[in-house]
């Protein structure tokens, strides 16, 4: 599935599950972040295929997975797993888990970008929304769907500001 998807998928399940933000931390980098063991294939894949081929977006987001390492294989667990141990954590193996099998479903049934993947990006992100907003009202905020989607820009924007610091 598209890195969008899947960050949608973990936002929802990060607030779901109540994680603070260094589990949050830790849920996005084996819930999304995997992802990036593409750039690493990409190399390997345009050697064999030619550099062109890496412009070829069907040949690129064909689902035989050419270039994706050993963290999009079940065998990963073997590592993951042990960093779970190791951590006392359930995380990485919770979101790795989401990560891997919302993939096995987009190549085994559904294909790349699909309607059904586009139906669970929204709704994923509705419901994400409603959940948040529902929390905001719940603090004790007035009712204002404008007032909360400006709060949430700007933590946003502050949290970015406060990283940039160091």
């Amino acid at each position: 599935m598209l890195a969008l998807t899947h960050l949608i998928v973990a936002l929802l399940l990060i607030h779901i599950l109540m994680l603070d933000r260094n589990d949050a931390f830790v849920a996005l980098v084996f819930g999304v972040f995997i992802d990036f063991d593409h750039l690493f294939g990409l190399r390997e894949y345009a050697r064999t295929n030619g550099i062109t081929a890496v412009f070829d977006f069907d040949n690129v987001l064909n689902p035989g997975g050419h270039w994706k390492s050993i963290l999009h294989n079940p065998i990963a667990l073997a590592v993951v797993g042990p960093l779970a141990i190791v951590s006392r954590l359930a995380i990485p193996v919770i979101f790795w888990g989401v990560h891997i099998a919302m993939d096995i479903i987009q190549e085994g049934f559904l294909g790349q970008f699909s309607r059904v993947e586009a139906m669970l990006a929204f709704f994923s992100f509705a419901l994400l929304v409603t959940l948040r907003f529902s929390k905001y009202i719940d603090s004790g905020h007035e009712g204002d769907l404008r007032r909360y989607l400006k709060s949430e820009v700007s933590s946003v924007r502050d949290s970015f500001a406060a990283r940039s610091c160091f």
